[in-house]
């Protein structure tokens, strides 16, 4: 037996050797230096004044690559290390770039001469967009969880006024050509619907006629012995009307008029008009689309194009909307008149049958033809072209504006790069860009013919390989039955819409509760009714899943590919399904913004909101009979357990929901007069505050005389809930030589997160004309992306930074990355500036070094020494010396990448020789099977890896 087990580990020994240098150096196996953002592309690219430059943001390796245009095809000639997640780039002039930070909340100015960030303009939480317009000029940011569009002196950088919109998320910008209108785009402008609440609706709503409830799903129940089941007492999902049956108001989908009990109406505002002039919103377009993505303005005739989707959440249960959840429009607002033409971007597909049901699954050619998820939009000079492009389906349509009626002129649908997000026209040359997500890529069309020129690397991608191959699972409209629906449809950039949807299913079936059953709880009933889409960050250690807590797990989703999606083959083969689990697990919240940089809270004043009280009172007090914290368990606020309708109240169980998201959900009143959003908290979205939902009265906050004052503490916290992204994450600093007390406050502060083990924090500047990077390793200790330097304190670096010339920015990054973002940026244990001066590439991990000169730079006796006995049949020591003292993470993983073992998280040793012990066994405490592991040490300053053979 162990002689076969010693010859099934040579022959995984011989794959492992082929494929570990990919996961080894290129890509990370576990992800602990990369966190799963998502950061959503707006305006990825853009063009010089000249047309000299392509501007193109590197998402994920957070730099901004300048193409030069003048050869036959673009050519990279420069990398910008900006903020993280860069989404958005605008030139300002030729010398100067803006560019969109969407995780590090603010704005890097760039100078193009010296291809270096000069200046940090903090902006708002989670910003989209830039766009310069305005006499004077003006630089006009959108800031999404602000619902603002914030406008800039580009001269001095100030803050000159504050356009409030009357929308949720603004996303994209234009203008128009003379510069004196701006448009605004809303990522969550709604399409009127909302949730008539269950109070009102069981009972008065009909069982539908095309989907009655069955008799199967009626009996069997143990609630309703002997007897049929009723449906639950749920909500209905109600939209406002213009013109229905009894006047304009809200109406169920079966005509029924509920005005008289619903208080508030709606505004649906699409896209957003300021006035430079005044820097005021001078018109509203709506009834464009529920979730609008890129805007382009005619430079002729100033037509607004809008490109979005228009969601069916309307209409009840999920056989209804199988297969056509949304409907992929562009729409055009007439300059004048406002007047706006929505256009169906794929007439080409058949959705309802002449009942009106929808039609599974489509043909092979819908597929083939398909547009979906389009997110950038841009004009030809000529106003004669449109062009779109197709994330979900990895195409570029080029459309005819001055076609008629509600569906698009299609003049060609063209294939492009994976995952393409924005497009830019360059008139002078006859050529196309377009930017591709999913691979970061660049390629460029002849606008002449529409064939493909070139395709470049936009720059160096970090992304680990099992994220990078799970997207086009997430984002593909090849999963649904006409090749444009896509889990992206609703779960919008693995977010959510807004929206409220009814996804039960009459013919369904009913689920019982576990026995025994010593919760008392009810089981699941196929007709659940409205429930709001959910975001699918955070998503790890939250399970069970769902509102409801009605799927065991993400895998647990699969048959919806085919329920809901309508997929032709059914759900998703098992290597498809866990690709796509290896996409969205990962998927991370950005911070709280309403938490402090330092992870503090707000405090006040006894009578005004204090987070802070609210989390003293959430952690020690009794509220039902138990502290908050006891179901709300920290960290992600849920403690994983079902809840008996019975105790909540209502006629379903429930699941105790995580609170990580709740600041984003403020907006919703239900109050008499216009609100913005669709919904608000809770499953079904009808409660509209925090602080209403605290209003409950099985929660007892004390005496009646300061109830309010506590609950409005508490509400303050759970919307500061922390989303386990630090504050100081993506958080800057630039030092340009004028004084920064500010700053460099701001600084020890980041060194003081760093030091609770929240965040690692990074340099990026130029020094004697050269690029230059550092990583922070406490005790006041800055080491560089030169081995042999002499390591900096604080002041001495901040002190290189005499000038603009020799601007310095420091940025809060996440907990792992500090290495990989400050001084190795492929990961192969060279330092950048190392493999520069040794003529290597310190974005290929292929590329090291020459052997002496590498042995020179990792420095002899630093790595790792052994790992004995090799092979092993058991625990196994690692040997290993470091040159200076610092936290060391040692980890294990396998042939496939993934962790394995964590033998040490973040320990302190010092500088020589050390060993520790890998006890053999998986991190859930299984003895680890035969095969071929890697053990990596990892220190602030530079990474080792070797191969260890285990056999059982």
């Amino acid at each position: 037996m162990r002689r076969i087990s010693l010859v099934i580990a040579a022959l995984v020994l011989a794959i492992g050797i082929a494929a570990a240098p990919r996961h080894l150096a290129s890509h990370t196996q576990s992800g602990q230096d990369f966190v799963h953002f998502e950061a959503a592309h707006v305006r990825p690219a853009s063009m010089t004044p000249d047309g000299n430059r392509l501007l193109v943001v590197n998402t994920p390796d957070n730099r901004l690559a300048v193409f030069d245009l003048t050869g036959a095809a673009p050519a990279r000639i420069a990398e910008i290390p900006v903020g993280l997640e860069p989404v958005a780039v605008s030139a300002l002039d030729n010398n100067t770039a803006w560019v969109v930070n969407g995780i590090s909340n603010d704005v890097s100015v760039v100078d193009l001469t010296a291809m270096h960030v000069v200046a940090t303009i903090h902006v708002g939480a989670e910003p989209n967009d830039v766009v310069f317009a305005g006499s004077p000029t003006r630089a006009y940011v959108s800031v999404s969880l602000e619902d603002a569009i914030k406008v800039y002196d580009p001269a001095t950088l100030a803050e000159v006024a504050t356009v409030p919109v009357n929308a949720h998320k603004p996303r994209g910008l234009a203008r128009n050509a003379a510069g004196t209108l701006v448009y605004a785009s809303m990522l969550q402008g709604g399409n009127r619907t909302s949730v008539l609440p269950a109070s009102l609706a069981a009972g008065n709503i009909p069982d539908d006629p095309n989907f009655p409830r069955t008799a199967g799903n009626k009996q069997g129940n143990p609630n309703y012995p002997n007897q049929d089941s009723p449906r639950p007492a749920v909500g209905a999902v109600i939209q406002y009307l213009d013109s229905g049956p009894s006047g304009a108001g809200w109406y169920d989908e079966y005509a029924g008029y509920w005005s008289d009990s619903v208080p508030y109406t709606q505004t649906e505002v699409d896209v957003a008009e300021i006035n430079t002039s005044s820097n005021t919103v001078s018109r509203n377009f709506g009834q464009i689309g529920s979730t609008e993505f890129g805007v382009a303005v005619n430079p002729v005739d100033g037509k607004i194009a809008v490109v979005g989707m228009q969601a069916r959440n309307n209409f009840r249960f999920e056989p209804k909307v199988r297969g056509y959840l949304v409907e992929t429009r562009l729409s055009f607002v007439a300059a004048g008149n406002g007047f706006v033409t929505n256009r169906i971007l794929n007439p080409h597909i058949t959705y309802l049958n002449l009942s009106g049901l929808v039609i599974n699954p489509g043909t092979q050619t819908e597929r083939d033809s398909a547009i979906a998820t389009p997110t950038g939009v841009a004009w030809a000079a000529s106003g004669g072209r449109v062009y779109v492009t197709s994330l979900s389906t990895n195409k570029l349509a080029v459309i005819d504006p001055a076609g008629s009626g509600s569906t698009s002129e299609m003049k060609a649908r063209i294939r492009t790069v994976a995952g393409p997000t924005g497009v830019v026209v360059d008139d002078t040359r006859g050529l196309i860009y377009v930017v591709g997500r999913f691979h970061n890529q660049l390629e460029t069309f002849s606008s002449a013919h529409m064939d493909s020129v070139a395709v470049a690397a936009i720059g160096f991608d970090p992304t680990p390989d099992d994220i990078v191959n799970g997207r086009k699972f997430f984002y593909g409209g090849f999963t649904s039955s006409h090749g444009d629906q896509s889990c992206a449809s609703c779960h919008v950039f693995g977010d959510t819409d807004n929206l409220p949807w009814d996804l039960g299913d009459p013919a369904g079936a009913y689920t019982p509760p576990p026995d025994p059953n010593p919760l008392g709880l009810k089981g699941f009933d196929p007709e659940k009714g409205p429930m709001t889409t959910q975001t699918l960050r955070g998503l790890t250690s939250t399970e069970p899943l769902h509102w409801r807590g009605d799927r065991a797990d993400l895998s647990a989703f699969n048959p919806a590919f085919n329920s809901l999606l309508g997929h032709s083959t059914g759900a998703l083969p098992d290597s498809e399904k866990a690709a796509f689990n290896a996409f969205v697990m990962p998927l991370a919240y950005p911070s709280n913004p309403n938490q402090y940089l330092n992870d503090s809270l707000t405090d006040a004043p006894s009578g005004q909101p204090s987070a802070e009280r609210g989390r003293t009172f959430f952690m020690n007090e009794n509220v039902d009979g138990q502290r908050c914290v006891d179901c709300h368990n920290l960290p992600a606020g849920t403690n994983r357990q079902m809840v008996a309708a019975t105790s909540l109240g209502i006629d379903q169980d429930m699941k105790v929901p995580q609170l990580r998201n709740l600041y984003t959900k403020t907006g919703f009143t239900n109050a008499a007069g216009a609100t913005k959003r669709a919904s608000g908290y809770t499953n079904d979205g009808t409660i509209d505050h925090v602080f209403a939902f605290l209003q409950d009265p099985r929660f007892n906050f004390g005496p009646v005389q300061t109830a309010d004052d506590t609950r409005r503490d508490v509400a303050a916290y759970l919307t500061s809930f922390d989303t386990g992204t630090a504050p100081a994450v993506g958080f800057q600093v630039t030092f340009n030589g004028s004084g920064n007390p500010t700053g460099v406050a701001q600084v020890d502060t980041l060194e003081t997160v760093y030091a609770h083990n929240r965040c690692d924090v990074i340099a990026k500047g130029t020094v004697g004309g050269v690029a230059r990077g550092w990583v922070y390793i406490g005790g006041d200790q800055w080491t560089s992306d030169v081995y042999a330097e002499t390591n900096l304190t604080t002041a001495q670096l901040i002190a290189l930074a005499s000038s603009p010339a020799t601007a310095l920015t420091v940025t809060g990054v996440p907990k792992g990355s500090g290495v990989r973002m400050g001084v190795d940026r492929d990961r192969d244990g060279f330092r950048d500036r190392d493999e520069i001066e040794a003529g290597s590439d310190p974005a290929d991990p292929a590329s090291i070094p020459p052997a002496g000169v590498a042995a020179l730079l990792r420095r002899a006796g630093e790595g790792i020494e052994m790992v004995k006995p090799n092979p092993a049949s058991g625990p196994a020591e690692i040997v290993f010396s470091i040159a200076r003292a610092g936290r060391i993470d040692v980890e294990v993983y396998d042939l496939l990448g993934r962790a394995t073992r964590t033998v040490a998280r973040g320990a302190w040793f010092t500088a020589g020789r050390h060993s520790v012990v890998w006890d053999g066994r998986r991190d859930g405490g299984r003895d680890a099977g035969t095969g071929v592991y890697f053990v990596r040490v990892r220190s602030d300053h530079g990474a080792w890896t070797r191969m260890v053979t285990m056999h059982r």
